[in-house]
């Protein structure tokens, strides 16, 4: 199996007009990514329990933290020059990493079938049917994923990603006044539901997918500065914080007087208008498509190496070229039949699939760290005493939050 590159080189002289756009990459697209369309919806809702007190400032802290852990996942892909679930076999064995594979590629299924909720919820909001939306959903999703050229899909997704700041505007037509905000934020009580959420929005902020598609798209991309690659998250984690902190508010202010674990879109159509809802659904559905894209690949890249290791592996070749196209095929069907289940809480699936990948992230960041503090794998890159304590800190602090949410539910 072939994984090596090309070293690490310098970084090409970016154009003089648009300087930024040499920036943009696999960073930016897997954090616009990770807003999505269930991120979107559990922001919504969690904005709807007005107590913006605990979730803004949580957010802010979760901004370096996930800094810290893409920026390690950067390291490690630049140092090996391998692909993530490689690693995984090559440190802790075959049936380890398989077994830890097919948990994340179940995980992954739950959240993607929160982004064709959310897709078909937006289109539904343009007087499209449910189903007939869940099937225009499932077919764009699988004419992307399927282009042979990793850059080619990357490009397209990023162009996409745009999309969502639709949410922009819509926040401007909520009325913003300093009594409807003041009562956005509430108080510091904490209420039953406030250790899930705080648990989803940690989810929704770094999950376990992330880190495979950084390291990934690391590897199949074109060679990438580490300089540049950090510079690449840091604008990718400015694009997701706006948009998170703007999908809170939307929820905070179109919330009605009685705080549920609800999507308060009558409340927002109301306020702002058909208009406001359109919006609202052009945010939602981008958001849910840029991810169902992005995690399908993410997943079919672990799915690749893991269990399907004689595959060609052309780092400039999509995952989905080849027998793992059949498994994310497979994958994204049986998503969208499960949406197609009548009665189903767009809210609920989106706050479990969060909370989900906060539960998950301690066993990933594990083996992400694991692998970091590796001599003979990163080099001169290993990750050294003051980070890895850090780092310690961070799965400890995952785990401290999960296990209050599930105390919080018994």
């Amino acid at each position: 199996m072939q994984t090596m590159r090309t070293p690490d080189l310098p970084p090409p002289t970016p154009p003089r007009l648009w300087p930024i756009l040499a920036l943009i990459g696999p960073g930016v697209l897997g954090l616009a990514a990770d807003n999505d369309a269930g991120g979107v919806l559990s922001y919504v809702v969690t904005g709807a329990s007005r107590h913006l007190l605990w979730f803004i400032p949580a957010l802010l802290l979760m901004a370096p933290i996930t800094y810290f852990i893409q920026e390690l996942a950067l390291r490690v892909a630049v140092a090996t020059q391998k692909p993530f679930a490689a690693l995984m076999t090559s440190q802790f064995g075959s049936l380890i990493a398989r077994t830890n594979g097919i948990a994340l590629h179940g995980l992954n299924l739950l959240t993607l079938i929160s982004e064709f909720v959310g897709m078909a919820l937006a289109l539904s909001w343009f007087g499209l049917p449910w189903t007939p939306g869940v099937l225009c959903s499932f077919g764009l999703v699988i004419l992307v994923t399927r282009l042979k050229n990793y850059r080619q899909i990357e490009r397209l997704m990023l162009a996409f990603a745009g999309l969502t700041f639709a949410f922009i505007p819509l926040g401007f037509m909520l009325h913003l006044n300093m009594s409807r905000v003041s009562l956005a934020f509430g108080s510091l009580r904490l209420g039953p539901s406030t250790p899930f959420l705080l648990l989803a929005l940690a989810g929704n902020a770094v999950a376990p997918w992330m880190i495979y598609w950084q390291q990934n798209a690391t590897w199949a991309g074109p060679p990438r500065h580490l300089r540049r690659g950090r510079a690449d998250i840091r604008l990718g984690i400015i694009v997701q914080l706006l948009m998170a902190v703007m999908a809170l508010l939307i929820g905070a202010l179109a919330a009605n007087k009685r705080s549920s674990l609800t999507i308060p879109i009558a409340n927002l159509t109301h306020i702002a208008g058909p208009a406001g809802r359109w919006l609202f659904a052009i945010g939602l559905f981008d958001a849910g498509f840029v991810a169902a894209v992005t995690i399908g690949l993410s997943s079919s890249w672990m799915i690749r190496e893991l269990m399907l290791p004689s595959s060609p592996t052309s780092r400039l070749r999509t995952p989905t070229d080849g027998a793992a196209g059949w498994i994310h095929a497979l994958t994204l069907s049986l998503a969208a039949t499960v949406v197609l289940v009548p009665g189903i809480d767009p809210a609920k699936i989106a706050l479990w699939a969060q909370a989900a990948s906060g539960l998950f992230m301690p066993i990933t960041l594990f083996f992400l760290a694991w692998i970091a503090l590796r001599n003979r794998d990163m080099g001169i890159m290993r990750m050294h005493r003051r980070r890895t304590a850090l780092f310690g800190v961070i799965i400890l602090a995952f785990v401290a939050l999960g296990v209050w949410s599930i105390a919080g539910m018994v």
